[in-house]
C-alpha cells in the first residue's frame, strides 16, 4: 500500500525505479486527495506510465495557457480525448488508430491531442507523439474568405444603421470601427473614449475582454497605437456620449459592450445582410476586411500585422488574414510592366550619354 492513514490525514509513497525505493509525496486530508497526488507522481519521468485521464487532467493544471476562454477551450477538447481514451496508456495510441480517431473529431479536438502528447514527449513522459503529421484533410476556414469590399463594407454599415432604430450612429460606427481598424471584438469592447484620438486619426489598444468579460491586456499582452481612418473616425464622432461611462460602444440600454451583446447585435445584423441577397457572415471578418484593404493598397505585410497586432512580422496575414481579389493583383501587376524598370532606366541613361 502506498495510501496509509496517518493521524487523521492520509500519508503518501510511491515507488521509485530508478533508486528502487520508496519516495515519500506527502500528507493530504482526504482519501481522495492522496489518490490524486500518487497518481500524479507517476507522471514524472520513469514513473508508471500514465493514462490519457491522469495526463489529460495534469495537462489542464500545469500545461494549457492560463486564458479562460482557451481554458474552456481546452477543457471541453480533453473530454472527449478522455471519453475516447481515458483508461488507456499514453503509449498504447497508435498512429493509424490516431488518424482514425482525428478524423471523427473536431480539428481544434485533434489539435489539443497533438499538443498534450508533445508536452508529454518534452518532458520524458512518453516517447513518441501519434497525433504529428497525420495529413488529415484541412477544412476550408479563415484563409479562404472571400473578404469584403470597400463597397460592401458601406453597404453592411448603412443597414446596421437602418435596422437599430436610435442606436444607429452607434451600430454604424461599430462596424465601420471593426472595418477599418482591424481591432477584434474584444478590444473594441473595452476601448475607452480617451484612448481615441480623433484629431490625431489614432487608437491606443490597451485592453481586451477574456471570456469571462473582464478585462485583460490585449492578445499579445502589449498596448499598441493604430492607425483610425478618416471613415470611421467621422463615424465615432457621431457616437453619443454615456453619462458615467468610460467607454465608448455601448448596448441598445446604454450597458458596457461585451462580447455576447455584440454577438447578438451582429445576429441581427447578419440575418438583415443575407435577406437582402448577401452570403452570411461571420463579425470576424470585419478584420479580414481590414487587413485585405491595406494589403491591396501597397503596405508590406509586417504593417499590417502591426496594425493588426500580430507579433510574427506579417506571417499570419500572408497565410490567413490577407485576402487580395483577383481584379487588384492584376491591376498592380499591370501596372508594374507599364513603367520601366530600374535597370532599363539606367540602360538608357547610359545610352543617352553616349549618343553625346
Amino acid at each position: 500500500m502506498t495510501i496509509m492513514p496517518r493521524n487523521g490525514r492520509y500519508g503518501v509513497k510511491v515507488w521509485d525505479r530508478g533508486s528502487k525505493r520508496y519516495r515519500w509525496i506527502g500528507s493530504f486530508e482526504t482519501e481522495a486527495e492522496a489518490v490524486r497526488a500518487e497518481q500524479d507522481a507517476s507522471l514524472e519521468p520513469g514513473g508508471d506510465m500514465p493514462t490519457v485521464e491522469q495526463w489529460g487532467r495534469v495537462w489542464l493544471s500545469d500545461y494549457a495557457r492560463e486564458a479562460p476562454a482557451t481554458q474552456r477551450s481546452y477543457r471541453y477538447a480533453v473530454e472527449q480525448i478522455k471519453t475516447k481514451l481515458g483508461a488507456r496508456k499514453l503509449t498504447d495510441v497508435s498512429r493509424p488508430e490516431a488518424r482514425r480517431i482525428a478524423n471523427g473529431w473536431p480539428r481544434t479536438t485533434a489539435r489539443v491531442a497533438r499538443t498534450m502528447w508533445a508536452d508529454a514527449v518534452r518532458d520524458g513522459v512518453c516517447e513518441v507523439n501519434p497525433w504529428t503529421n497525420l495529413r488529415l484533410e484541412t477544412p476550408k476556414g479563415r484563409k479562404d474568405i472571400d473578404a469584403l469590399t470597400e463597397q460592401e463594407i458601406a453597404e453592411l454599415a448603412g443597414l446596421a444603421g437602418e435596422l437599430s432604430g436610435d442606436y444607429g450612429a452607434e451600430a454604424r460606427a461599430i462596424i465601420l470601427t471593426l472595418a477599418y481598424t482591424g481591432m477584434r471584438p474584444g478590444e473594441l469592447c473595452a476601448m475607452h473614449r480617451c484612448d481615441v484620438d480623433l484629431e490625431g486619426l489614432e487608437i491606443v489598444v490597451q485592453r481586451s475582454l477574456d471570456g469571462t468579460g473582464r478585462e485583460k491586456a490585449p492578445k499579445n499582452g502589449l498596448a499598441r497605437r493604430i492607425i483610425l481612418p478618416s471613415i470611421a473616425a467621422e463615424a465615432i464622432a457621431l457616437v453619443p456620449e454615456t453619462i458615467g461611462s468610460p467607454y465608448l460602444f455601448h448596448t441598445v440600454r446604454g450597458h458596457r459592450l461585451t462580447k455576447g451583446s455584440l454577438a447578438y447585435f451582429w445576429r441581427n445584423i447578419r440575418a438583415g445582410w443575407v435577406a437582402r441577397g448577401h452570403r452570411p457572415i461571420d463579425l470576424y471578418e470585419l478584420r479580414h476586411a481590414c487587413a485585405t484593404m491595406l494589403v491591396e493598397r501597397g503596405l508590406n505585410v509586417g504593417d499590417v500585422a502591426f496594425q493588426l497586432g500580430h507579433q510574427d512580422g506579417g506571417r499570419l496575414v500572408m497565410t490567413l488574414y490577407g485576402h487580395p481579389g483577383e481584379d487588384a493583383i492584376r491591376d498592380r501587376l499591370k501596372m508594374a510592366h507599364s513603367q520601366p524598370s530600374r535597370t532599363q532606366s539606367v540602360r538608357r541613361g547610359i545610352s543617352a550619354s553616349a549618343g553625346k
